[in-house]
């Protein structure tokens, strides 16, 4: 019989904590630039990833996700592969998005959007 073996490396039972230790894991396994997960107001609830291209994609990923003909990129965003979820919590939609990320992107912003629902559903 084999050992019980966490698939986690890391894990905390606090939220904020969890959220990243998840983005983070998620991000270096998709090679991505970065990943954030913001609010409807553009701010940034968690991060992984260089913080200044963090802030600007977490404030455009409300509107990225809403517009159907796309929007003026910021400066650090220009030229970047964008892609950013919707996730609804409790009500409330949530936006992840990443920069970079190649042909697994969309495999694992799924695998991190259930990774998301299942921390803020417990906290």
């Amino acid at each position: 019989m084999f050992p019980f073996e966490e698939r986690r490396n890391r894990r905390s039972t606090h939220r904020d904590l969890a959220l990243g230790f998840q983005l983070e894991h998620v991000r270096d396994r998709g090679r991505l630039e970065a990943l954030v997960l913001a609010d409807d107001d553009g701010l940034s609830l968690s991060t992984s990833g260089d913080p200044a291209v963090c802030r600007e994609l977490a404030a455009i990923a409300p509107l990225w996700a809403k517009s159907i003909l796309g929007i003026p990129l910021p400066p650090l965003l220009r030229g970047a592969e964008i892609a950013v979820r919707i996730v609804h919590v409790h009500g409330m939609p949530l936006y992840l998005a990443c920069v970079g990320g190649g042909v697994a992107r969309d495999a694992l912003l799924s695998h991190s959007l259930s990774g998301v629902r299942r921390i803020l559903a417990c906290n």
